[in-house]
């Protein structure tokens, strides 16, 4: 990209990102951003990336979904320790010649969710490169009351428990390819538009205190398998509490998979898995529905269940590790 290009699109940034929010005294337009926080504030700090053809495919002419899961993805993070988002920063690492159009719709979603989560986009940086488009998203949030939910909390008989439905992101992405958009829509924005669970994590906190938390972006049990090894514990999961929805069977059906292929090691979902002491359970949050779908117990390892009985399954993998 040449220099007068790059200085462009950089006023054009700063012209959607406008207005600064509470807190910032220097935003876009100097070597730094400036940001005053209240005394003894905890600053919660994430960065996530995507990049064409790995994380979303700009083949489809997704581009404003692009831009509105770049920062969805990195405000998911903050959800997982139960913060708020204040801040954003957002790198583009562009290839040559690569189409303005593109640029404008990726940030039309990006700013949508700026405007949507209630945060402001304070700077960032551009950069030509060599290859497919990515962009590194930073976000800056606080811990909620002063509080943040770790990995490492579970304790023995603490219920596992996921807020909404896992394994849609990936049928989605499945009926991108196949070309069967139409069947069930919702999937197909589950994958390409996912949506951070905030409210819902604070409500979280706030009634059911968590013992540990994660969001389920490389899927239920490799995410689990994060929360177990931080806090040195098994799980022992029944598979009949774990949802499986009539569009994950239809998807699971056309390419022939079981559907715990996709409820058990499909990414990009970004729900909510967490824990809590079996007293504090609560089996619907802010209207999204937690299922409680198993346990903490002593030892290491996850063990699965299907009616009373241990099962092994044969799963094409476990985990999503972001292939496109």
């Amino acid at each position: 990209m040449k220099d007068w290009e790059e200085l462009k699109l950089i006023k054009g940034i700063r012209a959607l990102a406008h207005r600064p929010g509470h807190g910032v005294l220097l935003g876009i337009g100097d070597d730094a951003a400036v940001i005053k926080t209240p005394a003894g504030s905890k600053l919660l700090c994430t960065v996530d990336s995507i990049v064409d053809g790995v994380h979303f495919l700009g083949e489809l002419n997704e581009w404003e979904s692009a831009g509105k899961r770049a920062l969805g993805a990195a405000i998911s993070d903050i959800a997982a320790m139960g913060g708020v988002p204040l801040y954003a920063l957002l790198s583009l690492f562009l290839p040559a010649r690569f189409p303005v159009r593109h640029i404008d719709m990726f940030m039309k979603g990006f700013m949508s969710r700026v405007r949507e989560y209630g945060i402001s986009l304070i700077g960032g940086n551009i950069a030509g490169m060599l290859g497919s488009f990515a962009a590194d998203t930073v976000v800056i949030g606080s811990a909620y009351r002063g509080r943040f939910i770790r990995r490492s909390g579970a304790g023995e008989g603490d219920a596992i428990c996921i807020a909404g439905i896992t394994g849609e992101a990936m049928a989605g992405l499945d009926l991108i390819r196949l070309k069967d958009t139409r069947s069930y829509p919702v999937l197909v924005k589950r994958y390409l538009e996912p949506s951070p669970m905030l409210r819902e994590s604070i409500r979280i906190v706030d009634s059911m205190s968590p013992t540990s938390m994660i969001d389920v972006s490389d899927g239920l049990l490799r995410d689990l398998s994060h929360i177990l090894d931080e806090s040195r514990k098994g799980a022992e999961i029944s598979l009949d509490s774990v949802p499986v929805t009539a569009g994950v069977r239809h998807a699971a059906r056309l390419l022939g998979k079981s559907p715990y292929d996709y409820v058990l090691t499909g990414g990009d979902d970004y729900v909510l898995l967490f824990t809590v002491p079996e007293k504090r359970y609560r089996s619907r949050i802010n209207g999204t529905r937690v299922y409680r779908i198993g346990k903490i117990v002593r030892g290491r390892g996850i063990k699965l269940y299907e009616h009373g009985k241990k099962v092994s399954l044969a799963l094409h993998d476990t985990g999503y590790v972001h292939r496109g």
